[in-house]
């Protein structure tokens, strides 16, 4: 879910108003074109017209229009773009950082949602409730979500399945996401990683 405030609750309901209007602008014209060179189409074909039209421009800006500078200036937008694939190399405390962990970091994010898949050598997660925000705990804009963790077939006996909760605190000056990871008191499992977009 990405989070808006208030003010850009309002705005996103002035421009769902604005999509409904050219939905019935649009179907107008197409209606008026449609009668003029096949009269003869049955009526049934102009019930779905202004819903179906709307729901194509939603899903074009959902999907892809949101990423353009113009709705971020008239504050429509107010989050960023994480969008991209992320590698990085990590040492844990579970091995007193002796070895290198690889990991790859996957984000697709639209306007209204945002998901995020993380694999690793033996595990791989995928996050099932996800949020993009301003944390006022620690003024940081932040991805927080809630993830499942599966190990591979091939893993450590020692690894298993489990859903935890993190926090990624997002960089945009270097635009990276940073980590903080503490899997437990038992386990006394911690690392600290920066990762950095490397394809968009």
């Amino acid at each position: 879910m990405i989070k808006l405030n208030m003010n850009n609750y309002k705005k996103f309901s002035w421009f769902v108003a604005i999509l409904i209007w050219l939905s019935i602008f649009l179907w107008y014209i197409l209606s008026v074109s449609i009668k003029t060179f096949w009269p003869g189409l049955p009526s049934w074909i102009w019930i779905p017209g202004i819903p179906a039209i709307y729901f194509l421009l939603f899903w074009f800006f959902d999907k892809y229009l949101w990423k353009l500078k113009i709705f971020k200036k008239i504050w429509l937008i107010n989050f960023d773009n994480l969008n991209g694939v992320r590698e990085w190399t990590l040492n844990s405390s579970y091995d007193d950082f002796k070895s290198k962990i690889q990991t790859t970091l996957s984000i697709t994010q639209t306007a209204t949602k945002i998901r995020i898949h993380w694999k690793f050598n033996e595990s791989k997660s995928v996050s099932l409730c996800e949020s993009f925000e301003y944390s006022e705990i620690d003024n940081d804009v932040a991805l927080f979500y809630f993830y499942k963790n599966e190990p591979n077939k091939d893993a450590v006996h020692t690894m298993y399945s489990h859903e935890w909760s993190t926090k990624l605190i997002y960089n945009k000056e270097v635009d990276s996401l940073e980590w903080h990871y503490y899997s437990g008191r038992d386990r006394k499992n911690h690392w600290t990683i920066q990762v950095k977009r490397i394809t968009f």
